[in-house]
């Protein structure tokens, strides 16, 4: 996954990172569906125990088929120039500047709109409101 804005880092405009969405909500929406599926298949493979290896066969081939996608996802998003912060929140950042500060314009999934940005070494806790023009 790509590391804090380095030098090959793609820059977005505000109003750039906002014709994504649509794009981003889909992959962030499937890559949230898809973990949760896994999670629940690796609770069924530990109850499995060591009873009935067929199954746990069977389960292990659908876990590292999601695993996969998600992996698949992940790289994608990263294609896009963006950096997905976590599945938990379905957290992306968008590279930026900020009165010549390189920033995150931070969106979380379920949000309308980027409404926040943030500086680079901040985080989620460090989000700012961005003020309307």
């Amino acid at each position: 996954m790509a590391s804090a804005l380095g030098q090959q880092t793609r820059l977005f405009e505000l109003d750039e990172a906002q014709r994504m969405l649509p794009l981003l909500r889909a992959i962030v929406k499937g890559m949230i569906d898809d973990h949760a599926e896994r999670q629940r298949l690796l609770e069924r493979l530990d109850s499995l125990g060591e009873q009935d290896p067929p199954a746990r066969s069977r389960l292990a081939t659908e876990i590292d088929s999601l695993t996969e996608k998600l992996v698949e996802a992940a790289n994608e998003l990263e294609a896009l120039g963006v950096e997905f912060k976590g599945i938990d929140l379905g957290l992306v950042d968008f590279p930026s500047r900020r009165d010549g500060e390189l920033v995150y314009l931070c969106w979380r999934f379920g949000e309308e709109r980027i409404g926040y940005w943030h500086p680079v070494h901040a985080g989620y806790a460090g989000r700012r409101p961005i003020e309307p023009d």
